[in-house]
């Protein structure tokens, strides 16, 4: 696992940086249930490691850009969508 960089901790602490960590994390895991599909589904759908999504699941890791567009092909997924709020996720679904 890489080292955050000790300049940067603050970064990692900062309330934006948490909810948009949670976002992403309980998105991907809603839409992976959505569809039915296991982890390794998911990380085989998205060309990536079965860690890796493990890893966005569970809060641990500062994705990159090229992460983040695997995660919006594996899952047909605009990217918007994946930093949605529950909020604002569920008045969507309510709309339609």
């Amino acid at each position: 696992m890489r080292r955050r960089r000790t300049d940067r901790a603050d970064q990692y602490e900062s309330r934006a940086y948490k909810e948009l960590q949670r976002r992403l994390a309980a998105n991907v895991y809603r839409f992976r249930e959505e569809r039915g599909w296991s982890q390794e589904e998911a990380a085989h759908q998205s060309g990536m490691s079965t860690r890796l999504l493990q890893r966005v699941e569970a809060e641990e890791v500062n994705i990159t850009l090229t992460t983040l567009a695997r995660l919006c092909e594996g899952f047909g997924a605009d990217v918007l969508r994946l930093f949605a709020s529950r909020r604002a996720s569920g008045r969507r679904r309510s709309a339609g």
